[in-house]
């Protein structure tokens, strides 16, 4: 009962505090104290928070709205994502998507790729979309992607080469939202969640050509063609409205002709391109059948694991032949783990002078060892 009695004290001067953090607390302070549920304790707080009005303090609560419905053709929100499917030979094959959806009518467009996306692939996609939709709004809401933007510098996003050249020449306005804030492009982020749960959920993987053929077919009969949660209105019909509305695309999608290719890891942590030799950080060879995806892209290779589709690293070309492309950071600190060692050694006995001129000269005349 003590310790209970000191809670109201405890929150009102550490606001910040949460019930598990308490709860902590009064274990440490209180060795005696009873066991009780985590829950209990969350749920004491929380009455003494709502009785004394101690909300945390520092934790701003975001106050959220209903927007008014965006004008016709004004907004499209676009998003990537990833899934693994399963086969027809047992195993698994991971699969990236881009999802484009109209804000107002809520008409989407799903493209597939058995790559991760680069800023060539996204623009294609891109394309894709415009084609279909037959026309393209004037404004895109993005995350800030490394696909579509190389770094913020001082407030001014900078965008790739490839993308910021596709934006000239279509002339829509990219709007890219703030860092770790997935609630300013909501609608895509839901298509997103929509495509893995109805889509793909059940659903064998055949080939890339396939499954976009068939994402094409389940867009015209589900995902355009049902009534929508949010609106009440199927997005194909509402579409027809804001087909009207929409910017006209006079372009054609052309597929990248640079896509990632498949590269084996050597046992050493290098992959060989072109006769030379680049590192990957130590640890990414596992076994013979360890490969990464290989890109080359303005003078330089990026790697890309397969898995996960995160860039590893990247170099810069290298132009002549039978060359070690290495990042110094990609390998162990041998002279570290010496030095450590030594230091190991010396404590265990106490800096005897012995030991100390035994490893001077082991340093001096064996330094293989």
């Amino acid at each position: 009962m003590v310790a209970y009695g000191c809670l109201q004290a405890i929150i009102c001067r550490y606001r910040f505090l949460s019930a598990s953090q308490i709860h902590d607390w009064m274990k440490e302070q209180y060795p005696d104290l009873p066991v009780v549920c985590g829950k209990t304790v969350y749920n004491f707080v929380e009455t003494v928070r709502r009785k004394y009005n101690l909300d945390k303090e520092g934790l701003s609560k975001r106050v959220y709205e209903k927007m008014p419905d965006t004008p016709y053709g004004e907004y499209a929100q676009m998003d990537f994502g990833e899934s693994r499917m399963p086969t027809y030979r047992n195993d698994f094959v991971k699969v990236y998507f881009f999802v484009m959806v109209m804000s107002r009518s809520r008409q989407k467009f799903v493209y597939f790729s058995c790559t991760p996306f680069t800023s060539a692939l996204a623009v294609y996609a891109h394309e894709l979309a415009f084609a279909y939709f037959g026309g393209k709004p004037r404004r895109i809401i993005y995350d800030q992607d490394k696909v579509l933007l190389v770094r913020e510098n001082l407030g001014d996003l900078i965008l790739t080469r490839t993308f910021r050249a596709f934006v000239n020449e279509q002339h829509f306005q990219p709007v890219f939202c703030r860092p770790a804030d997935p609630e300013s492009k909501g609608k895509v982020e839901n298509v997103v969640k929509y495509v893995k749960r109805n889509f793909l959920a059940g659903r064998t993987f055949n080939s890339l050509e396939v499954l976009n053929t068939e994402v094409l077919q389940w867009l015209e009969k589900t995902g355009n063609g049902k009534i929508h949660g949010t609106t009440r209105l199927v997005p194909a019909e509402e579409f027809e409205i804001e087909r009207k509305y929409l910017l006209p695309y006079y372009g054609e999608p052309v597929p990248p002709k640079d896509e990632p290719k498949e590269y084996h890891v050597r046992k050493d942590n290098t992959v060989r391109y072109r006769t030379n030799y680049y590192s990957v950080p130590s640890g990414t060879y596992k076994n013979r059948n360890t490969v990464v995806w290989l890109l080359e892209n303005n003078g330089h290779i990026e790697l890309y694991d397969k898995e996960s589709g995160k860039l590893i690293c990247r170099h810069e070309l290298c132009p002549g032949k039978g060359k070690n492309v290495c990042d110094k950071r990609h390998h162990k600190d041998k002279t570290r783990s010496v030095n450590d060692l030594q230091v190991r050694i010396r404590k265990r006995t106490e800096d005897d002078p012995t030991v100390i001129l035994w490893l001077r000269n082991l340093e001096r005349e064996k330094p293989r060892y």
